[in-house]
């Protein structure tokens, strides 16, 4: 069978930035095991109402020092949009990212695929490739073992909520 379309793969990656903060308030980063759920979360990054959400510099610094080694040009502006939508893991109702004018744009990155005996010999490159920073949402884990009569049980954990992601769709 023969057309006269040609498949188009996109994708969407997301990378943990290794920052101290989160991108929209002071808390500890709070990914990790060594972290309690809930134990490093503010009003500001549960989207409490009243409160603005504040850029730290080290995540910035961090995503622009990603974009660069992905190959991308630094955007001299950027900026945040809120996605509204509801997951059981997103406090705030909304997400901050950045899907019009990311903090980088215009990069490309390199593929290799194949067998390992020959990863060396099929290379592909990405285009249109854009870098930008993104807030996190929480994590909802259930527990099997949580009520005496074997029912399940959920947790969710916010202490990730507002971490710095990377974004390259």
């Amino acid at each position: 069978m023969t057309t006269q379309f040609e498949p188009v793969i996109g994708l969407e990656i997301h990378v943990q930035l290794a920052s101290k903060t989160k991108l929209f308030c002071s808390c500890p980063n709070g990914v990790g095991d060594e972290t309690k759920p809930n134990s490093a979360i503010c009003p500001r990054c549960t989207g409490q109402p009243g409160v603005l959400p504040v850029l730290t510099e080290g995540a910035v610094e961090l995503a622009v020092k990603a974009g660069l080694a992905l190959g991308c040009k630094v955007n001299e502006y950027s900026t945040f949009s809120r996605k509204h939508y509801f997951y059981p893991d997103l406090p705030k109702g909304y997400q901050i990212t950045q899907y019009d004018k990311p903090i980088n744009g215009a990069g490309s990155i390199e593929i290799t695929f194949g067998p390992k005996e020959h990863l060396q010999k099929k290379k592909r490159r990405a285009r249109d490739a854009n870098a930008g920073a993104l807030h996190d949402s929480g994590k909802c884990a259930a527990d099997p073992h949580g009520l005496p009569d074997g029912a399940g049980r959920g947790h969710r954990g916010d202490h990730r909520t507002g971490a710095v992601c990377q974004h390259r769709p």
